[in-house]
């Protein structure tokens, strides 16, 4: 399972998935609907495919 943080400050929404493609999407969609980014250009996606990592463990 891979997960996702917004990369907008103090947005607190993040996803998880077990595919980048998923997380890439639903990143896009969470852009344009919270955001207002009416275009998600290639430079963003390069930015959210960046972020995408594997959950650290509970301690």
């Amino acid at each position: 399972m891979k997960q996702y943080e917004c990369l907008v400050p103090g947005c607190p929404w993040h996803t998880q998935s077990e595919h980048d493609a998923e997380i890439v999407r639903r990143a896009a969609d969470h852009l344009r609907e919270t955001h207002g980014e009416t275009v998600v250009r290639p430079e963003m996606v390069e930015r959210i495919k960046a972020r995408i990592h594997e959950p650290q463990p509970a301690q």
